[in-house]
C-alpha cells in the first residue's frame, strides 16, 4: 500500500495501520456560487509522496490554500494530526510542521540566497533583544546551527556556491530549489509543494526530484501538485485526481492514466 494517500472517498482503499497526519473531510469552497471544491475528502500519512493532478480549473490550487491554512471552506473540516485546524492560520500550521512550496517563487529578491534560507526559520534567537543583551552565547551557537543547517540544505540543492548571490538574480528553477529549502528550514513533517517543475530546466527538475526522493527516504511527506506527469509518474506513490473540483479517482500513476474518466476529465472524450 503507498503511504503518502491513506484513504480518499471516490475509489482508494483506507489504509487502517497508520494514523493519518492530514486530513480534509467534505470540504467545499465557492467563488460567486461555483464550488471550486465539492465536498473534497481526502486523508494523507506521514510518508510518502501523493501527486495532485487534474485539468485546468479542478480545484488543486484552492485545495492547497485550504490545506495550507490560507483559505478557510465554507463547509467541511481540516485536521493536523488529529487536531480540528479548520480556522488555523497559515503561520500557526507551518511552526506545527506543515511547510508549503509556492507556484511561483516567493523569494526576498533583496536578500542573499542564504539569508533567505535564515529568515525563514522559525523562532530565531535574535529576535528577542534580552536573549542579545543576556545570552550573547547562546545566541551566537544558536545561529552558527541554524548557519550550518542552512548551508547543508544549500549544498543538498546545489546552490552552496550562490549563497552570496541575491536571491532575485536566480534563475526560475534555481529560485524553486531555494522556495523548497526555505521550506525545510521548518523541519516540517509534511510538505505541500504547488507546480515545482513549472517552468524549471530539465536538468534543475532531475536535481529536484533527486532531492525531494532523499527527503522522502528520510521520512518526510510530500503531496504535489504538478501538471508535468513524467515528474508525477517518477515521484508519486499514489495519485488523486480532481475534475470540476470533486475528487474523480486515486490510484497508482498507471490505474489513473489508464482510467477512462481520467482521459474523458484531460481530453474530453476517450481514444
Amino acid at each position: 500500500m503507498a503511504e503518502g494517500l491513506l484513504a480518499a472517498r471516490g475509489g482508494a482503499v483506507a489504509d487502517t495501520t497508520r494514523a493519518a497526519l492530514l486530513e480534509v473531510d467534505d470540504v467545499v469552497v465557492t467563488f460567486g456560487g461555483v464550488r471550486a471544491l465539492d465536498g473534497v475528502s481526502l486523508a494523507f500519512g506521514a510518508r510518502g509522496i501523493t501527486g495532485i493532478v487534474g485539468p485546468n480549473g479542478a480545484g488543486k490550487s484552492t485545495l492547497f490554500d485550504v490545506l495550507a491554512g490560507a483559505r478557510t471552506p465554507q463547509a467541511g473540516r481540516v485536521r493536523w494530526d488529529g487536531r480540528d485546524v479548520t480556522r488555523a492560520p497559515l503561520h500557526r500550521r507551518a511552526h506545527e510542521g506543515l511547510a508549503r512550496s509556492f507556484q511561483i517563487a516567493r523569494e526576498l529578491d533583496s536578500l542573499t540566497v542564504m539569508e533567505n534560507l535564515l529568515l525563514a526559520s522559525p523562532g530565531h534567537p535574535g529576535d528577542a533583544l534580552w536573549r542579545v543583551l543576556f545570552t550573547p552565547g547562546k545566541v551566537r551557537d544558536a545561529e552558527a546551527a541554524l548557519r550550518e543547517r542552512a548551508w547543508a540544505l544549500l549544498t543538498r540543492v546545489r546552490l552552496a556556491p550562490l549563497a552570496d548571490r541575491l536571491a532575485g538574480e536566480l534563475s526560475g528553477g534555481q529560485k524553486k530549489l531555494l522556495e523548497l529549502a526555505r521550506a525545510l528550514m521548518l523541519s516540517p513533517r509534511l510538505v505541500l509543494l504547488d507546480e515545482p517543475a513549472a517552468g524549471v530546466a530539465p536538468g534543475l527538475v532531475e536535481v529536484l526530484a533527486e532531492f525531494i526522493l532523499g527527503l522522502k527516504a528520510e521520512g518526510t511527506a510530500f503531496v504535489v501538485v504538478e501538471h508535468n506527469m513524467d515528474f508525477v509518474a517518477s515521484l508519486c506513490d499514489r495519485v488523486c485526481v480532481l475534475a470540476d473540483g470533486a475528487l474523480l479517482t486515486t490510484g497508482t500513476f498507471d490505474e489513473v492514466t489508464a482510467d477512462e474518466r481520467v482521459m474523458r476529465a484531460y481530453l474530453g472524450q476517450v481514444a
